[in-house]
């Protein structure tokens, strides 16, 4: 299966991917370099996507270092409402 997928790629080489992609493992990638620039959406975008990342990564430490009690939020389970279907 073939996907086509936006990046951007910087002076020094550095390749940013604009949109996560769901693969079942991991897969090559050619990647072809256009003469055109990036628009402005494209790099508000880019960056968007590097902060995302960067707070999953850290959201993702701290579980990992401080991970939740089995019970911690049971007291609260009465409380949600998930609406019906």
């Amino acid at each position: 299966m073939l996907q086509t997928i936006e990046a951007i790629v910087d002076e020094k080489g550095v390749l940013r991917v604009l949109d996560s992609v769901d693969l079942p493992k991991m897969r090559r990638a050619i990647v072809t370099i256009l003469e055109e620039e990036p628009t402005q959406e494209s790099l508000h975008r880019a960056a968007h996507r590097q902060k995302s990342m960067l707070l999953e990564q850290r959201q993702a430490q701290g579980y990992a270092k401080f991970p939740s009690k089995k019970d911690e939020a049971g007291e609260w389970e009465s409380e949600q409402v998930w609406g019906t279907s």
